[in-house]
């Protein structure tokens, strides 16, 4: 196997395309990385604009090759997921993409198949779980753990000491306050200011946040 690994993005709509831009920003940056081309997921409908030409097929029928690495290039917490979990029946291997301008300490735990874009900062002692979307401008506080498949808009902040469960949403520039609980499969509106945390299933608005609805188990 060659040192240059191919990158793959599974995804064809905007956040394949955001996908595209990170991995070009850290090539540019000396990464042994090369862009194979986009995979259609199940059958979505691509918006891939300027990029059409790159798109490769769809993601049912193409078979991994040794110098393949995938990247999850999808919004929605419940497709990450669900490729997410394919992709792994089929072996084949996940990276990280991770933006040059963005401050991560050494001791952070991460799994795989993380979108973190540009000028976020994650604290000390910070636990990632797989298949998160880091959207930009999302500081971490200490001892921050984070499940699995969870979106970040971008302006988002976690302070220190806090759980954060699998599959939410979190709008721009919502805040979570420090030791604060949060469930999974819950949309937190843009803005709004989580004092002492959540269950699951809901959706949170307003400062300070109460519960306005329920989201539906996926």
């Amino acid at each position: 196997m060659s040192s240059m690994r191919n990158v793959i993005i599974i995804g064809n709509s905007s956040s394949a395309r955001e996908c595209h831009w990170l991995v070009g920003e850290i090539v540019k940056n000396g990464a042994p990385l090369c862009f194979k081309g986009f995979l259609a997921f199940e059958g979505f409908r691509g918006n891939l604009r300027s990029l059409a030409h790159l798109e490769i097929g769809h993601d049912d029928d193409y078979v991994p090759e040794p110098d393949d690495v995938f990247v999850i290039g999808i919004g929605s917490p419940e497709l990450r997921q669900r490729a997410f979990d394919k992709w792994k029946q089929r072996n084949a291997s996940f990276i990280n993409l991770v933006h040059p301008f963005t401050t991560i300490p050494p001791e952070t735990r991460m799994g795989e198949a993380n979108i973190i874009s540009c000028a976020c900062f994650f604290s000390c002692d910070t636990v990632i779980g797989n298949t998160n979307y880091f959207n930009g401008e999302i500081t971490l506080g200490h001892d921050v753990v984070v499940g699995d498949a969870n979106f970040f808009a971008p302006g988002f902040i976690a302070l220190g000491n806090i759980s954060i469960g699998s599959g939410n949403s979190f709008g721009v520039r919502s805040v979570v306050l420090a030791n604060a609980k949060i469930g999974d499969n819950n949309s937190i509106a843009p803005g709004a200011f989580i004092y002492k945390g959540c269950k699951s299933n809901c959706r949170m608005a307003g400062n300070p946040a109460l519960n306005i609805g329920t989201v539906e188990p996926t």
